[in-house]
């Protein structure tokens, strides 16, 4: 009876049959160990992409704050300048020569009034010039002299 099994044994699992499941078991463990380290070098990639990443996004960040602090700054110099502007437009109508004040007339001006008052000007006059525009050898160029005035200066 014992041969008879050892007969159907060895008909059963051919002469490799008992190396081959044992290669094959091993195998599996090193093809689990390769795909563990695999994905554990894809993760790593990744982290690193996305760690370069948020370090980029976290340097443009800190300009973009830095000109967002500029700008709060010039705003509220902006501000305050508006509000001083405001208390001394207020501060007019306590004035006792509010009715003659040359302030008072350029303030009630629209932007359409000034753009045409603007056009006025250039097409009377051609080029507006400054007072205090010099020629090259140093004298005022508005300033004649009158009789008697040589240098052309006040006396």
């Amino acid at each position: 009876m014992a041969d008879t099994i050892m007969q159907i044994l060895m008909w059963a699992i051919p002469s490799g049959g008992i190396g081959a499941a044992i290669a094959w078991i091993a195998n599996k463990s090193v093809r689990q160990a390769k795909t563990a380290k695999e994905i554990h070098d894809t993760y790593k990639a990744m982290y690193s992409d996305v760690s370069d990443a948020l370090m980029k996004v976290n340097h443009e960040n800190e300009k973009l704050n830095g000109k967002v602090d500029d700008l709060t700054k010039e705003n509220e110099k902006t501000r305050r300048s508006l509000n001083r502007l405001c208390r001394a437009i207020e501060a007019i109508q306590l004035c006792p020569h509010r009715s003659s004040c040359p302030v008072r007339s350029e303030l009630s001006l629209t932007e359409d009034d000034d753009k045409r008052r603007e056009g006025a000007k250039r097409t009377v006059s051609g080029q507006h010039r400054n007072r205090d525009q010099m020629d090259g050898s140093g004298k005022d160029t508005d300033v004649e002299g009158g009789d008697g005035d040589a240098d052309g200066k006040p006396p």
